[in-house]
């Protein structure tokens, strides 16, 4: 079938640059994307631009200013989605002859937006560390501004290059952006079912009224958020961290080592009852493939349950004085020993399941694919008839940011020049192994393995002596790696709502420059004014993060000799993918296929520090629950997408208002057992303690 030809389509009707009987090649996305585009409709006009210009100004100053206060608020995609819906619409009655507020704008503007919640993101984990060192002493605001502004953009150019491996295919379908588009089309299609068009209104049960409008469903999925949070977050914050079992015998310790939730939580004796300690890190349970979360679930069961007990069980390294899970220590537990093996192990995993499962479809894709060749894929042909953005705009945005960086920092005394380099070099090299992981499963958008893989280079280069170098360091490499995956993923979330490839493409360098210009002006006068914080990068709360930084003897070397045993596990990365691709040539084993080391051995690497293991726990028994029940059957796809950014919405409301409101007012709830303990709210303190 030929592509649709313009001239042959007359005003205002829609396009169909594939006819209704073919839909997407996944059901995820078949069930939530509209198969059908106006060409016509304009996505960048002055009403998408002022308003997302409102929200990337918003966002950057409230999340400076959270970095300053106790707690720090965020605006989240969903509730972009859902405030600006209104604005839109009232921009419409007040400015004369404006035309309705289409979903392509609405879309436009969350693509604005979502370059200011990513950067705040990215700040906390990697760069906000950097910008602390570097103001001990007195900055200089040009060097300031031009490292943020470069660390911005360094991005653009991999993404542009990386779209015809990360964007333009079916298989790639960012399991992220699917609740966001559920919400955009639940706001602006209005679809009447078969019953209504068949018999009109017919009486229907309220349960039923709530299952056939997708919007109510959502409002009601968002209210019941919002009360529940209520209860974790603020008045009864025991709930998050759960750990029943414990009440059995209070005094067992080895029960609350193996059942708490930050023990082991086998047999879900610890729970994390509150959906933003669930989600916080592992993004919602409810998006991703049955398969992945098979995956997840073994390794869980596998590492954390088999192979933890058996390393604590042998008294390695006298792991039994300690806690077999815990929390941040100045040495190694046994669980958190075991997800730093599982971290570097990732590593090599994820190049040889790279190389043995994707190699041909890459090559295939480098050599003879473009976004007008994309065989039977109706989204990449809808958008293949808008004007695309060649190569080089990317790589030109790139050189200059690799130019600004070198010379800010070099000049600074930040960083030498070559090592901004070879900085860059290793955040780009992990971008298409990992971009396909995140890509395929929806996980893994920050990635501790590369953290650490950033650290463990500028460590053997000997920069970890002068704090400003290993910083600089880290906040490079990594951003460049994780503002790329960043801006492909909201290229594919365009792919799927029909922005323009232009259009997208001037919104993420407008947004990306008043973002990071509004984000530093702001960060630099709280700075200069005196203000200070306490957080430091998330990363840092792990034990690797914070010995890797903290020890100038070296991690390898001295009295950290032991740690050696670690290089084992790119030994054991390289091989775990092997024999499942090889039994998956058999069709009796053709399921290994789905066997998927690189996410199983990253998603366990959170824990336990960032991540307890009743989170993850819990997390899965979520997702499972959803999966095998709902979530199953097909039609029923865009419900699960809205029940996930319902409660994202409530929650993110609610944690605005407490936030806000009563935390950084230091105005607690009256304490009673719920809120007992003020530093840790945990049912069972007998995991964090010591024989």
């Amino acid at each position: 079938m030929e592509p649709f030809d313009k001239s042959e389509k007359k005003d205002g009707e829609t396009c169909y640059a594939y006819v209704d009987a073919e839909m997407a090649q996944f059901e995820e996305v078949a069930g939530t994307c509209s198969n059908k585009d106006n060409i016509d409709e304009a996505c960048c006009t002055v009403r998408s631009v002022t308003i997302g210009l409102l929200y990337v100004v918003g966002m950057s100053y409230l999340h400076q200013w959270g970095n300053f206060q106790i707690a720090a608020p965020f605006i989240s995609s969903v509730l972009v989605i859902v405030s600006s819906y209104p604005m839109g619409h009232l921009w419409t009655y007040i400015v004369p002859r404006a035309k309705p507020f289409t979903m392509k704008e609405h879309g436009f503007i969350l693509v604005m937006a979502n370059v200011a919640y990513m950067f705040n993101s990215v700040f906390i984990y990697a760069t906000l560390t950097t910008l602390k060192v570097l103001e001990r002493e007195k900055v200089n605001f040009a060097y300031y501004f031009f490292f943020m502004l470069s660390i911005q953009f360094l991005g653009f150019g991999l993404a542009g290059i990386l779209r015809r491996f990360l964007v333009w295919p079916s298989e790639v379908i960012w399991p992220q952006n699917l609740p966001l588009i559920a919400v955009l089309r639940t706001l602006h299609d209005r679809q009447t079912s078969v019953t209504e068009a068949s018999f009109g209104d017919v009486k229907r049960s309220l349960m039923q009224k709530i299952m056939t409008n997708r919007l109510l469903f959502f409002v009601v999925i968002t209210l019941i958020s919002f009360t529940y949070e209520w209860l974790p977050l603020y008045i009864m914050p025991i709930l998050a961290y759960f750990s029943w079992m414990c009440w059995i015998s209070p005094s067992n310790v080895p029960l609350a080592q193996l059942t708490a939730v930050r023990g082991l939580a086998i047999g879900g004796g610890g729970l994390t009852l509150d959906w933003y300690m669930v989600t916080r890190y592992l993004g919602s349970p409810l998006i991703l493939p049955g398969w992945a979360l098979i995956n997840i679930a073994f390794g869980f069961v596998l590492i954390i349950w088999l192979i933890t007990p058996i390393i604590y069980g042998t008294n390695m390294r006298s792991f039994t004085t300690l806690p077999i899970g815990g929390v941040v220590s100045t040495d190694f537990t046994a669980l958190s020993i075991v997800t730093a093996f599982a971290s570097f192990a990732s590593i090599t995993a994820v190049f040889v399941h790279l190389l043995l499962f994707h190699s041909k479809d890459v090559w295939l894709q480098l050599t003879t694919k473009s976004l007008g060749n994309m065989g039977n894929d109706m989204h990449a042909r809808m958008i293949s008839l808008y004007k695309t953005v060649p190569d080089w705009c990317y790589l030109e945005l790139f050189g200059l940011a690799l130019i600004v960086a070198c010379v800010t920092c070099d000049n600074a005394g930040w960083l030498p020049w070559y090592y901004v380099l070879l900085a860059l070099f290793v955040g780009a090299l992990f971008a298409l192994p990992f971009g396909l992981v995140s890509s395929i499963t929806g996980q893994l958008l920050h990635n501790l393995s590369v953290y650490y893989i950033c650290l463990l280079i500028g460590q053997s280069l000997s920069l970890q002596s002068n704090a400003k170098h290993i910083y600089t360091f880290i906040a490079l490499g990594y951003v460049v790696f994780v503002q790329t995956l960043v801006l492909i993923q909201d290229m594919k979330f365009a792919h799927y709502v029909k922005i323009g490839p232009r259009p997208l493409f001037a919104a993420q360098c407008l947004a990306g420059l008043v973002c990071s210009t509004v984000s530093i002006g702001i960060r630099y006068m709280y700075t200069t004014g005196g203000s200070s914080a306490s957080t430091w990068s998330i990363f840092n709360n792990t034990k690797l993060g914070w010995t890797l930084l903290n020890d100038y003897v070296g991690f390898f070397t001295g009295t950290n000799l032991s740690n050696r045993g670690l290089f084992w596990a790119f030994y054991v990365g390289a091989f775990l993918p092997i024999p499942g691709w090889i039994l998956s040539k058999f069709p009796r084993f053709y399921w290994l296929k789905k066997l998927h080391w690189p996410l199983i051995l990253v998603t366990v690497g959170w824990m336990p520090s960032i991540v307890p293991a009743g989170a993850l726990f819990t997390w899965l028994l979520i997702s499972l629950t959803i999966y095998f029940t709902f979530g199953k059957y097909s039609y029923r796809q865009r419900h699960v997408y809205l029940v996930s950014a319902g409660l994202d919405l409530g929650l993110n409301i609610t944690l605005i208002i407490i936030t806000t409101a009563f935390n950084n007012k230091q105005i607690y709830f009256p304490q009673w057992w719920g809120n007992r303990n003020s530093s840790v709210y945990d049912s069972c303190q007998k995991a964090v303690q010591t024989w």
